[in-house]
């Protein structure tokens, strides 16, 4: 059902969730792609479905419950990918590509959206379990449309959001505010954190690795080249503590080499690519 009536409740959450989510979504597109985009509600109400979307749902802690969704199209998921991709250099673009692309996207501006409320609220707003959907959600949800635009066009976006995330942000002052508990390892996790932030890390950026036999090391001299398995094309590795946590382009900042990163890898990426570099020691060790 469209959010858009007269009732003040809906109006009220709509307002809230405009003020949260436009700014953060302007500053995820712009951020990834460089560009200058707008947010804003569109006059429509209803919008057809779109091609091949992509769904990001997201719990917020703002009630028990809440939960809001993104529901992009391919025309902005992949156009969005493009944009990323080809500022990074990067032709040969997969819709698997766009598609991961958007879900960065999605995920900074639900991160985004927490930390107004968290602003607004005098107290933490947190993002737990996020991520993307198979199916568009059902239900009695309120909605809107939502414009994307940059200087050259525009699209839509699907915004839902369920009644607990409406109650947790109609609320009229901080007093009002009824958080969801934080379970009890997420405050652990927060305060040990605090103690770990000037802890120093190691972090390294990976052109390419390569296999080479001893006698060809041997023949090694001043203007050998030594080819890796990485295209010029294909972005370079951010390594901390042996863990892959970005991939980036290669820049030059007042003389020195440096990296923009371009995208940021999963918790399942970091954990595939620390589990891999301990099992290669082992087998090393093992020798």
């Amino acid at each position: 059902m469209s959010s858009s009536g007269s009732g003040h409740p809906q109006s009220q959450s709509l307002t809230r969730i405009e003020g949260y989510c436009s700014p953060a979504l302007a500053n995820a597109l712009n951020g990834l792609t460089g560009a200058e985009f707008q947010v804003s509600v569109s006059a429509d109400r209803e919008l057809a479905n779109p091609e091949e979307p992509v769904v990001w749902r997201q719990p917020f802690s703002v009630a028990d419950g809440a939960m809001l969704w993104l529901v992009a199209g391919k025309d902005l998921w992949e156009a969005i990918g493009r944009m990323v991709m080809g500022g990074a250099g990067i032709d040969s673009v997969t819709d698997g590509d766009c598609r991961s692309t958007w879900n960065e996207v999605s995920a900074q501006t639900m991160g985004g959206m927490a930390q107004a409320m968290s602003a607004e609220f005098g107290r933490e707003v947190a993002v737990q379990g996020g991520g993307e959907d198979e199916v568009q959600p059902t239900g009695q949800n309120e909605e809107a449309i939502f414009e994307v635009s940059d200087s050259l066009q525009f699209w839509k976006i699907r915004i839902l959001w369920n009644a607990e995330f409406a109650r947790g942000c109609s609320v009229s002052s901080p007093q009002q505010f009824e958080p969801v508990p934080v379970m009890a390892r997420e405050t652990v996790t927060s305060k040990t954190l605090e103690l770990l932030l000037d802890v120093a890390l190691p972090v390294s950026v990976s052109f390419g690795k390569t296999m080479l036999e001893i006698r060809e090391i041997l023949k090694l001299n001043t203007g050998s080249v030594v080819e890796l398995d990485r295209l010029i094309t294909e972005p370079v590795e951010v390594i901390v503590n042996n863990c892959v946590i970005a991939r980036g382009e290669v820049v030059v900042v007042d003389g020195n080499y440096g990296v923009r990163v371009i995208h940021l890898a999963s918790r399942d990426d970091r954990l595939r690519s620390g589990m891999s570099e301990a099992t290669s020691r082992l087998g090393m060790a093992a020798r």
